[in-house]
């Protein structure tokens, strides 16, 4: 064994064999991950490089946050990382480094600081974007404010509903910014979208939101972020009569019965106020001049602006009208008025003493007359004996149009 140990090419290797085992013990001692295969020699004397960025890295920010405010800083970066495979690798797998912005020696103002990192292998360069921000660093300041109730699409609600009452809670939340925020803050709302709202509920997670003087989202800090509202909603009504508009006239020879909308009244849904104001709902106004019978048709209602919902939007509306007509009473006896004592007089044409009348009127006004509603009158005051020819005198309801045979008869005075 001695004489073996003595060879110098023995040796040689010897040193060869405890010089490589060094240097893969070196190695395995830089390498950045303990995790690495120590029996993977690949990765060992792998000298290849390799690039890869990171996307959304989030930045920290080293400042007493419960004294200042910051606003400048990004929430995420970009970064990229250029080495060795095996370490980039590590690096972006496990991500056991830290990205941050160091404030902690800076007073309030506007200051351009880097974005630096920690515990990324010293074996990496390392490129982050932006490298560098404007921070601008402000007391904390904190206030509690009441929350009030901003209701979005209250033309969208069910129809005829209307909110009666709404109570959040908590009533008040806590905000935290810097102290020139606080100061800007002018009204902290909770926005309520009612579209389709048609029954008293409860909404949870409802978003609050900041507000300057002017209307300005302010950026700042709410706790809690959402608030509960209990909302009360109705639907005020009354019921109010139909009334029937028309416009224009009927046509010539044509009269107007009646005119009716088969329901009297219609149910009005309405704010409370509104519906004070209400007494009554017109039809729209039907044109009289189309109308030649009597006919049933449906007429929209008018919706007045102040209005939510109608129980109906038509109604059907019965129109009776009336074309002038003729109708014969016949047989109607002519009086004699004013004969003198001493004469006597008798009819020569026509020669009973009757005619027929013929009444020209709407069926309404002549459909029950009959012959004692009208006489005929011959006057024969001052009248001497002979044949005489004298006129017919109509008696008989005011406004109709009479129509006789004869204008005269012919009389014969003795």
């Amino acid at each position: 064994m001695n004489d073996w140990l003595n060879k110098p090419w023995v040796i040689r290797i010897i040193s060869l064999v405890l010089a490589v085992f060094t240097f893969l013990i070196i190695s395995f001692d830089n390498q950045d991950t303990r995790s690495a295969d120590i029996g993977s020699f690949d990765a060992i004397f792998n000298s290849s490089q390799e690039t890869q960025t990171i996307e959304d890295v989030p930045v920290n920010i080293q400042i007493d946050d419960e004294q200042y405010v910051v606003s400048g800083v990004p929430q995420t970066v970009s970064m990229t990382l250029q080495g060795t495979v095996s370490v980039v690798q590590s690096t972006v797998t496990q991500r056991n480094f830290d990205v941050f912005v160091d404030l902690e020696d800076l007073e309030p103002g506007t200051h351009v600081v880097p974005i630096e990192h920690d515990g990324i292998s010293n074996r990496l360069s390392v490129d982050i974007e932006p490298s560098e921000v404007e921070v601008s660093i402000e007391e904390r300041g904190t206030g509690e404010f009441e929350v009030v109730i901003d209701y979005t699409n209250l033309d969208q609600m069910e129809p005829g509903f209307e909110i009666d009452s709404a109570s959040i809670t908590p009533e008040t939340v806590i905000i935290t910014s810097s102290q020139s925020v606080i100061d800007r803050i002018s009204v902290v709302k909770a926005f309520v979208d009612v579209e389709g709202i048609g029954e008293s509920l409860t909404l949870n997670d409802v978003p609050v939101r900041v507000f300057d003087s002017e209307g300005n989202q302010l950026n700042a800090r709410i706790e809690p972020e959402t608030v509960s509202v209990d909302l009360e909603v109705s639907s005020p009504n009354k019921t109010v009569p139909i009334e029937v508009e028309t416009t224009g006239d009927l046509p010539e020879d044509f009269q107007l019965v009646s005119i009716e909308a088969e329901d009297s009244d219609v149910q009005v849904f309405a704010s409370e106020e509104n519906l004070d104001l209400i007494n009554e709902i017109s039809t729209e106004p039907i044109d009289l001049s189309e109308i030649t019978e009597s006919d049933t048709i449906e007429v929209s209602l008018q919706t007045p602006d102040n209005v939510r919902l109608l129980s109906t939007s038509t109604v059907n509306v019965y129109i009776e009208v009336e074309e002038i007509t003729e109708e014969t009473i016949e047989d109607v006896e002519i009086n004699i008025e004013n004969l003198s004592n001493n004469l006597t007089s008798s009819f020569v044409d026509p020669e009973t003493g009757q005619i027929d009348l013929t009444i020209i009127g709407y069926p309404s006004e002549i459909a029950d007359l009959d012959q004692g509603d009208f006489e005929l009158i011959i006057d024969l005051g001052g009248i001497n004996s002979g044949e005489h020819q004298l006129p017919i005198e109509v008696e008989g309801p005011n406004g109709l149009e009479v129509s006789l045979p004869m204008e005269e008869a012919i009389i014969q005075v003795e």
